[in-house]
């Protein structure tokens, strides 16, 4: 996706519809009844969100590889799925050799604000990742997850 799609789709007085329209056009897959809120950021059409999801503002999708989120997934403000890192390079470039991996966030969840979610992780069905939490690894469903990194610290009922 190019600066013009992001920058125009990111104005905060764009209806929504209109935004869900223009992402639409550039790729990505936007379910019925979901609400996407301007300043978000998408690399590219890699995305699928799911029915009924809320995106709010300044959240980012890296877009190097594929995101994919479930249904009625609440992502609060700046959070940020991540697709993409290095390898560890030599003492001379220690970013080496660039590696992508998708991101999933399963049916139900809901990231915090200013969470971080890393390349390779699936974020089960049911989970809450609360604010500022870094997730490196995938979760098991129905969890509370805290921290950096995150850990799991409650379970959540059904």
């Amino acid at each position: 996706m190019n600066r013009v799609v992001n920058g125009i789709q990111a104005l905060p007085f764009i209806p929504g519809r209109l935004r869900n329209s223009i992402l639409r056009w550039s790729g990505l897959k936007i379910g019925r009844g979901t609400r996407v809120f301007g300043q978000s950021f998408f690399g590219s059409g890699k995305c699928m969100i799911g029915d009924g999801c809320f995106i709010s503002v300044q959240c980012f999708f890296d877009g190097s590889d594929t995101v994919t989120i479930g249904n009625n997934v609440y992502l609060a403000m700046g959070v940020k799925l991540i697709t993409s890192a290095h390898q560890f390079g030599g003492a001379d470039k220690r970013a080496g050799a660039a590696a992508k991996a998708p991101v999933v966030i399963g049916n139900g969840s809901w990231l915090g604000a200013s969470s971080l979610v890393l390349p390779g992780v699936v974020v089960a069905p049911g989970c809450i990742i609360a604010a500022g939490a870094v997730v490196t690894k995938s979760t098991a469903a129905n969890g509370l997850y805290v921290g950096v990194p995150a850990r799991r610290v409650r379970e959540l009922g059904v």
